[in-house]
């Protein structure tokens, strides 16, 4: 459901400046960039530039060993706000936070 809402899927291939870009222009386009081991700096630079309001996590009940941190340095402070919580019966849980923008 989240893929099909979104109308680009943004890869590393994108320039964090022309999705600063694309912000600017107030357009009320959703675009969806998946955290994996793969993209998990291109992520955090996501984070750091303020490039992203909203966060949705899936919390999987199942640990594979020391796993992998996605955050290897202390990001800018934002706040966010709980928007969606919904358990499912095999345990995942879908967290959906968006960026509070009156807290910055």
């Amino acid at each position: 459901e989240i893929r099909k809402k979104a109308f680009y899927r943004v890869t590393p291939d994108y320039s964090i400046s022309m999705l600063h870009e694309w912000r600017k222009d107030c357009t009320n386009i959703r675009y969806l960039a998946e955290a994996t081991p793969d993209t998990a700096d291109y992520i955090n630079g996501l984070l750091r530039m303020h490039a992203v309001d909203e966060i949705i996590l899936y919390t999987v009940p199942f640990i594979s060993g020391s796993g992998r941190h996605f955050f290897k340095s202390a990001l800018p402070e934002q706040h966010w706000t709980l928007s969606s919580l919904k358990s499912y019966p095999n345990g995942v849980c879908r967290i959906i936070y968006i960026l509070d923008k009156k807290a910055r």
